[in-house]
């Protein structure tokens, strides 16, 4: 029944998909409009818990009159939102009357959902992994000097949960194991010791675990990690895995091109509905847990992408290099809509490496590219045609006198606004830009980061301002 239960969340997930939150870089406005829309007063106990240190309100949302508590707290990191994205589509899953309402009457009855979305507002504000002070939510279970952590261990306390999820993002690029598949979802049952001691209720948080990657394997084949398992007594999830509560984090990845997290939030969105129904049954407690720990750990840091082989001209001789670059979601002035700045993390023999995007440039030479000996007179008048002349030059910088700020500039070029030469500079940690030749003609074109034929620049989602 469940994995057919999982099969139909799947294809019916779409109706549940909270339209309100279509980028992942929302505010906690957002959140607050969410929960005091009637349809979530009316169906569910919502609670202030308090409040941030710059004011912002702390919810709880209650669903359920079971017995078994079930904890769930989302985004105690700002910058990491898939998981309260999925929780409001839980939201319009429980409110729903369909054909999984046997289903709905079953969680209802049996356990008591208590959901705190967003524990981190002033984080998500800023879109920083701290509080609006600089702690790390996350380092702050013994000292408890935020209000937002007071808030989680009071829960904690008053409730005494049975499970308690622990939802967070992951950075993307880990993979799963040693291998050079991209982790989407890492999961634990947090330990509470150094010595990683099991007891009952690890035990079971150590087999819905196993549970989890055996049924979403079909969703993520390879693509399911365990996250690292070291002791840390300032974390939640270890301080609540020690109170006999079954903890379980989940970190969520991201795809390569699904910047919103969409996939892995609907991802989310089944991993704890289906959790639910195995807490109910109690189907889990018949996995042997080796299969927890056959599931490989975070392993390799992969890099966005590795080119291979290039043809490297110095001031003496050639010689063949691999450059593995990285690109970084940059947030001008607290803009909710991302712009990328590339740079180049390692130059050299990277074999070792695995890259998420990998080419090789046996036969390519790489140059600089140009800067433009014109003045461009207007940003805005910029056309595609235009644009894809000075690419088949190598010109990748145009100069420009017009104050152009980074928010004005979503185009596969870049502007030099103060004759910086310097902007052509090939070294570690600084901005990717440069053209591959074969036989002296411009073959490809490395722009902010993205490897793109001259003619065809569609993946570059903005250029930078120098």
């Amino acid at each position: 029944m469940t994995l057919d239960f999982l099969e139909k969340l799947n294809n019916e997930y779409d109706k549940y998909f909270e339209s309100v939150l279509t980028q992942k870089r929302f505010t906690h406005s957002y959140v607050k409009q969410l929960i005091n829309d009637s349809k979530i007063q009316n169906n569910f106990s919502v609670k202030l818990l308090g409040r941030s240190i710059e004011n912002r309100e702390i919810y709880s949302i209650e669903f359920g009159v079971g017995e078994s508590t079930v904890l769930l707290w989302s985004q105690m990191h700002g910058d990491e939102p898939t998981a309260t994205m999925a929780l409001f589509d839980i939201f319009n899953f429980l409110l729903a009357d369909d054909e999984f309402n046997e289903i709905r009457n079953q969680i209802k009855k049996n356990l008591k959902l208590i959901f705190v979305p967003m524990l981190n507002p002033d984080g998500a504000e800023r879109i920083t992994r701290q509080n609006a002070v600089g702690i790390d939510l996350n380092r702050d279970a013994k000292r408890l000097q935020s209000p937002e952590s007071k808030i989680l261990l009071n829960l904690v306390e008053e409730y005494q949960p049975v499970f308690g999820f622990n939802l967070h993002d992951q950075d993307f690029r880990w993979s799963v194991g040693n291998t050079n598949q991209l982790a989407a979802i890492s999961l634990l049952a947090p330990v509470y010791d150094y010595e990683k001691s099991i007891d009952s209720s690890r035990l079971n948080a150590i087999k819905l675990v196993a549970q989890l990657r055996r049924s979403f394997e079909k969703y993520l084949p390879n693509k399911i990690a365990r996250y690292k398992d070291d002791y840390e007594p300032r974390s939640f999830g270890d301080l609540i895995a020690g109170k006999n509560i079954s903890t379980i984090l989940i970190e969520s990845g991201r795809d390569i091109n699904d910047y919103n997290k969409f996939f892995y939030r609907k991802i989310n969105f089944m991993m704890l509905l289906f959790s639910f129904t195995e807490i109910i049954n109690n189907s889990y407690s018949e996995i042997n847990i080796t299969e927890y720990f056959e599931i490989p750990t975070n392993g390799n840091f992969m890099v966005d992408l590795i080119l291979r082989n290039v043809t490297y001209e110095t001031q003496s001789e050639k010689a063949l290099i691999d450059i593995a670059i990285n690109r970084e979601e940059v947030y001008k002035e607290n803009s909710r809509i991302p712009f990328f700045k590339s740079y180049i993390m390692d130059i050299g023999d990277l074999s070792v490496f695995y890259g998420i995007e990998e080419f090789d440039c046996t036969g390519f030479e790489f140059d600089l590219g140009l800067i433009s000996d014109e003045e461009l007179k207007s940003v805005s008048n910029l056309k595609e045609s235009d644009l894809k002349k000075y690419h088949e030059k190598g010109i990748l910088f145009l100069r420009t006198n017009q104050q152009t700020e980074l928010n004005d500039l979503r185009m596969p070029i870049n502007l030099i606004t103060n004759q910086n030469d310097s902007a052509l500079e090939f070294n570690l940690n600084k901005p990717t830009n440069f053209v591959l030749k074969k036989n002296n003609e411009i073959k490809k074109i490395v722009l902010n980061g993205w490897l793109c034929d001259p003619d065809d620049l569609s993946k570059v989602k903005n250029g930078l301002v120098f």
